[in-house]
């Protein structure tokens, strides 16, 4: 009976020692597993906080403010056969924009009533904005749009000075550097008629080559890959050689590859049915300039060269979709012959920009 007492004390004992050793064993054990290893919950926690963190970082692309100017629009479409999506493209011409109407070194002081009286006509309908105010806001209507791409038909400026000019420059670098732009010059571009005989056509020139656009033949048109939008540059003049030979080469590669072609020229053209379109556009040219102010009308009567290159819009199997057009100052739409349209835009200086929106033609 004894005996037995002893024998269970000894196993009692052995089993609280055997234990012991146990739990000091797991202890360390423990201790020496790796803390940062997170289980499957903490991993998706950290994983949501990253994702939460990207989602606040802020967005690369530019957002454009809201111009404060209500600007109308001269709106229209334009069908092209071939096409696998809408283009939207803005047109702004004839802005006539005057910064030196008060003295300055860029004009001569006999010239500064005549520049005055330019200056109080080239304003908005509404008389809120004058020209060199309207150009800042026509910037920032061009990058809050969301447009394909942009056409400035010529007339930017009243007349080059070096005034006038930086203030073109300084806006026309705020434009969206993704956008295509296209800026074709016409007579008020490049004449600089108030600061005298010192003044070359050749420093007009050079101002506007300063341009992001640069002011070159080679660089008036556009490319959206299923049309181009062909420029034609300095318009009010007849076409030279050169031009005719860069412009016939861009045609004729358009044509070759099926691609549809909108030519954009300041001065519009003389319409071979006009008795067809609803109001002719020599009655809306003599109501507004009283005279053709179209080639092939009044004093635009073009040489062989120009004609060369108007019979590639009239002929039959013309490529020329459509030709837009500024100048005359007042809006117009009607067909050149039986197959091309042409429409000419009212001027920016009202407060008006063109919107043109080209449409897969349905076959």
């Amino acid at each position: 009976m004894k005996n037995n007492k002893k024998y269970r004390v000894l196993i009692l004992f052995l089993s609280i020692i055997i234990f012991a050793e146990l739990w000091v064993f797991l202890l360390i054990s423990k201790s020496d597993l790796p803390q940062d290893i997170p289980n499957e919950e903490s991993e998706y926690i950290e994983e949501s906080s990253v994702n939460e963190t990207k989602s606040e970082e802020p967005s690369s692309k530019v957002i454009y403010e809201r111009p404060e100017y209500d600007f109308k629009r001269d709106e229209i479409e334009i069908e092209i056969s071939g096409l696998t999506k809408s283009y939207r493209i803005a047109w702004v011409s004839d802005i006539h924009m005057i910064t030196d109407h008060k003295a300055s070194i860029d004009v001569k002081e006999e010239f500064l009533e005549d520049i005055e009286g330019r200056y109080q006509f080239f304003k908005t309908e509404d008389n809120d904005y004058y020209s060199d105010e309207l150009w800042p806001e026509i910037v920032r209507y061009l990058n809050y749009e969301h447009l394909d791409g942009i056409i400035f038909g010529g007339d930017l400026l009243d007349y080059c000075s070096e005034s006038n000019m930086d203030k073109l420059r300084k806006e026309y670098d705020k434009l969206d550097p993704d956008l295509k732009k296209m800026y074709i010059r016409a007579d008020h571009d490049y004449g600089f008629w108030y600061g005298g005989d010192d003044f070359k056509e050749t420093d007009a020139e050079n101002f506007h080559a300063q341009l992001a656009d640069r002011d070159s033949l080679n660089y008036k048109y556009l490319d959206f890959e299923e049309f181009i939008v062909l420029g034609i540059n300095r318009s009010t003049k007849d076409m030279t050689v050169h031009q005719y030979e860069i412009v016939k080469e861009m045609y004729d590669k358009a044509k070759a590859s099926g691609k549809g072609v909108i030519i954009a020229t300041h001065v519009p053209y003389a319409s071979m049915v006009d008795d067809m379109n609803e109001i002719s556009l020599e009655q809306k040219s003599m109501e507004v300039r009283n005279k053709p102010y179209y080639w092939g009308g009044g004093s635009y009567i073009p040489n062989d060269v120009t004609q060369q290159y108007l019979d590639l819009i009239y002929s039959n199997d013309t490529s020329v979709c459509a030709v837009l057009a500024g100048h005359l100052h007042a809006s117009w739409d009607g067909m050149l012959t039986k197959n091309v349209r042409q429409h000419i835009f009212e001027p920016a200086y009202r407060g008006y920009i063109g919107i043109i929106n080209i449409i897969p033609k349905e076959e």
